[in-house]
């Protein structure tokens, strides 16, 4: 079993490189169009299962792909990147960065609950339909760009359910705090979100560097949506000048 971190851009900037992690049921192949506008080296993650990676099994649990993460990426080259998780993805980026014994350049979660404020059985009964209204409405989801073939629908969807399975039975949460700025972004309108403050100050927890936290337009993932690229980017430069203003905890 293997999972692959791809190339998707390259910049002859020399400044920090981008690393994201796919939500569940995410493909490398949904970062292309955001990857094309950044302007820096942008690498995705593409899960066993996954995309390029379907013919590998799946991974078992958040901890088991961290494990396979962390065997592919060097120290070094992570304490640089700015890490960017998706609902799913910033679970597995702290597991990777337990793994690693390091903390990233920066963390950015979008559209994840802190671990510690997590309802891990909150999904663990809803079916593949009712799965495909919540999360196939707006941004990178899992069905966007599927919906005109049955077959790729249901593809997506078995991707979707598959890693919403990991999701519950992850029981995190991490057990050592990062030493990085992070930032907690989270649109308006995302149902699987708890409102206001509790959906992204309660990942200051995890931090004894710079936090920021951001409530954005938009509902699960929506920051994602085709066309919002730039803008998606503007914010995640915002961010990045905000951690300078940020004094970071005291350990």
């Amino acid at each position: 079993m293997t999972a692959i971190l791809a190339k998707l851009s390259t910049s002859d900037g020399g400044g920090r490189p981008y690393l994201l992690l796919p939500p569940a049921g995410g493909t490398v192949r949904a970062f292309g169009p955001l990857a094309g506008t950044a302007g820096a080296d942008v690498w995705g993650v593409e899960y066993p299962g996954h995309g390029d990676q379907l013919a590998e099994p799946p991974a078992s649990s958040i901890e088991e792909l961290a494990t396979l993460l962390a065997g592919a990426t060097s120290k070094d080259w992570f304490s640089r990147a700015v890490t960017i998780g998706f609902g799913m993805g910033a679970f597995v980026a702290l597991e990777m960065a337990q793994r690693l014994g390091v903390s990233p350049g920066a963390l950015i979660v979008v559209d994840a609950c802190a671990p510690q404020r997590r309802s891990p059985d909150k999904n663990a009964k809803a079916g593949a339909s009712a799965m495909g209204r919540v999360f196939g409405r707006t941004g990178l989801t899992p069905v966007a760009g599927y919906r005109d073939s049955p077959e790729s629908w249901e593809y997506a969807l078995d991707l979707l359910l598959g890693d919403l399975q990991l999701v519950n039975a992850y029981r995190g949460p991490a057990r050592t705090r990062l030493a990085c700025p992070l930032a907690a972004m989270r649109g308006t309108d995302d149902p699987a979100s708890a409102s206001g403050d509790d959906a992204t100050g309660g990942w200051r927890v995890w931090t004894s560097g710079p936090f920021v936290g951001r409530v954005v337009p938009g509902g699960y993932l929506g920051v994602l949506e085709s066309g919002r690229e730039i803008e998606f980017w503007g914010r995640i430069h915002r961010l990045e000048a905000a951690f300078l203003d940020v004094q970071p905890d005291v350990a």
